[in-house]
């Protein structure tokens, strides 16, 4: 799947939706408006967004909309970083792979042994 990197108001709208699992635009302006003054409407209009974008899910209540995740976290960031991956190593090839690996050795040795082993076994599953 294709996945876009958000915006940073659509992260921190994300992380909030993550978080709470259902929330309403009402709930995340709440959330926000400690560190942020945001209108309703700019919330609702990032929701809107991320809806299109099938990042989340959303019903209609007898007091508006309630939004879900469609998109678990850890999904969207295994997407995003795959793209990133791609995009890297179809730019600049050999180079990028050797930079990779190069900076594994830099990683704290637990780190180091949880990558060598996903990439082990996604070698397996081939």
């Amino acid at each position: 799947m294709k996945q876009k990197i958000l915006s940073g108001l659509e992260q921190k709208i994300m992380e909030i939706v993550w978080e709470y699992n259902e929330c309403s635009v009402r709930d995340v302006l709440l959330r926000l408006e400690k560190k942020h003054k945001l209108a309703y409407t700019t919330i609702a209009t990032i929701l809107q967004r991320l809806y299109n974008k099938g990042l989340v899910t959303k019903k209609t209540t007898k007091s508006g909309y309630v939004y879900s995740y469609k998109v678990s976290r850890e999904l969207y960031t295994t997407n995003v970083v795959k793209n990133f991956m791609k995009k890297v190593v179809d730019s600049f090839g050999d180079t990028a792979v050797a930079s990779f690996a190069e900076s594994i050795e830099k990683l704290p040795t637990e780190k180091r042994k949880y990558l060598l082993k996903l990439l082990e076994e996604n070698e397996k599953n081939k």
